[in-house]
């Protein structure tokens, strides 16, 4: 009976074998490249508005505002949105869930995206100039992107950085200055501002993952922008 014992103790480890290398392969296996293009003129009502880095509450003297505007009589269409930033860094954001990914993958993300700003370069402001000050972040996250009460204050449940530095979920990819350099002229001109490197996440157990597009400003004034446009690719 002893060699009989023998034979099966080595089978049963060859086949446990087996099955742990089936899953590393698996496991290994590279995520499959994507690319997507919301254009937000036409439709972007499943895409969420959201503001951080101010106290709960103050809303209205924030003058904090958001709408998708799709209407083909709206000259400015796109996703609305703007705010008066009294903390001296109030992150402003729209945020989007992608699906259909491969299951626990890691990807790396590049983000392009376009927007109406109104804001002149080369002009003066508290705290920092109204263009270059305000600094475009595009972000990816395997958890959503959510503005929650910390410390007294709204902060981003993510790591976006602060103000011109990139953090781990969003990077810095432009600012909202436009080509204008009359500081009185606050009319929309469309900007186009892309990643340099890639953000990395990981997607969820069901192959879902978030992106998102913001501003982080040290321009102690009002900002309003309306984006038009996210393309993403990943690989």
């Amino acid at each position: 009976m002893e060699p009989v014992r023998s034979q099966e103790m080595i089978l049963l480890v060859v086949s446990v074998g087996l099955l742990l290398r089936a899953n590393f392969v698996a496991s290994a296996e590279p995520a499959t490249p994507s690319t997507n293009s919301f254009d937000l003129r036409t439709s972007c009502s499943d895409w969420q508005a959201g503001f951080a880095d101010y106290p709960p509450g103050e809303e209205t003297f924030y003058e904090l505002a958001s709408m998708c505007q799709t209407a083909e009589t709206n000259l400015n269409r796109g996703f609305f949105i703007a705010g008066n930033n009294h903390s001296d860094d109030l992150f402003m954001f729209i945020k989007h869930q992608i699906h259909g990914l491969k299951a626990a993958t890691s990807y790396k993300v590049d983000g392009r995206v376009q927007f109406l700003s109104r804001a002149p370069r080369d002009c003066g402001g508290v705290g920092g100039s109204p263009g270059e000050s305000v600094f475009v972040k595009f972000g990816a996250s395997q958890q959503e992107p959510l503005s929650i009460v910390k410390d007294g204050m709204r902060r981003m449940n993510v790591d976006i950085g602060h103000q011109s530095n990139s953090g781990t979920n969003a990077v810095v990819i432009g600012s909202i200055a436009t080509t204008l350099t009359d500081c009185n002229n606050q009319a929309f001109e469309s900007k186009e501002e892309s990643t340099k490197s890639p953000v990395t996440v990981c997607s969820d157990a069901q192959g879902q993952l978030w992106i998102f597009v913001g501003t982080d400003s040290g321009f102690e004034g009002k900002s309003a922008l309306i984006y038009t446009k996210v393309s993403i690719e990943m690989r």
